[in-house]
């Protein structure tokens, strides 16, 4: 595994999105489920924009992403479900934490772990006792265009953009079938401005005309916390230590083989 593969772009909301498209993109699973693969040559087609309707909808969800995108100091708490509906093997579930602390960030699916510390960068693959160890990362903000440049981007998607009630929550929807890469986004977010549920729909890069091996991502966040930070999750003693000048696995990884990338 490469810690230095390339991120993917996921249009997922807050810590849910630098999960999906930063920690678990260097995890093996989610890298190689997401992982890049030749497309089909795709059919030139005509791009229209939405209607001001339409466009003020977008706009409000792309100020809510910003709006969440600028928490540091945050913990994030819930489920994934990423399903491949051509190949049920590849199906991923499991629970999430996400606790940031200004540059330095932690990210947990299932068994594994990724933390982004001042002095080094590692990913704990428990699956396989493995141990990554690289040089620090920077913890950037996914969102990296201006909520103004992003709703005109998405308003040009050809998507059908709706709003409407999800229970006591608010569901902003981007629908296109015949989108060459996501062809569903919906998220559904509470009277504060918190996303609480976030669903995408992804085309298959291999079969993109056909619908039946797309992929779903769902995310569900039970607990969202700004503020406050898991202290514990960002201590570098808590995945190595120094033995002899040499790193060295912690006493809670022992036996885990410890590489350096």
């Amino acid at each position: 595994m490469k810690l230095s593969a390339k991120y993917i772009k996921i249009l997922i909301p807050v810590g849910v999105l630098l999960i999906a498209s930063g920690a678990f993109a260097t995890i093996p699973g989610f890298r190689e489920w997401f992982g890049p693969r030749l497309p089909k040559k795709e059919k030139r087609i005509v791009i229209s924009e939405n209607d001001k309707q339409q466009k003020a909808i977008i706009s409000e969800l792309t100020k809510l992403l910003h709006a969440m995108d600028t928490v540091t100091y945050i913990t994030i708490a819930g489920t994934m479900d990423a399903q491949d509906l051509g190949d049920e093997s590849n199906n991923i579930q499991g629970d999430f934490c996400y606790t940031r602390q200004g540059n330095q960030g932690y990210y947990q699916f299932g068994d594994n772990e990724m933390v982004s510390l001042t002095d080094a960068y590692i990913v704990v693959a428990h699956d396989m006792k493995k141990i990554y160890v690289s040089e620090p990362k920077e913890v950037v903000n996914p969102v990296r265009m201006s909520a103004d440049m992003e709703a005109t981007f998405l308003s040009r998607e050809t998507y059908n953009v709706t709003r409407t009630a999800d229970g006591p929550l608010t569901q902003i929807s981007l629908v296109n079938n015949r989108h060459a890469s996501c062809r569903e986004y919906r998220v559904s977010f509470d009277s504060a401005g918190v996303i609480r549920r976030a669903v995408m729909r992804m085309s298959n890069p291999m079969e993109m005309e056909d619908l039946s091996k797309d992929r779903l991502l769902k995310v569900t966040v039970r607990s969202f916390e700004p503020g406050e930070v898991r202290q514990d999750l960002l201590r570098m003693e808590r995945y190595v230590t120094m033995n002899n000048g040499e790193l060295a696995p912690s006493r809670r990884l022992k036996g885990y083989e410890l590489i350096k990338d």
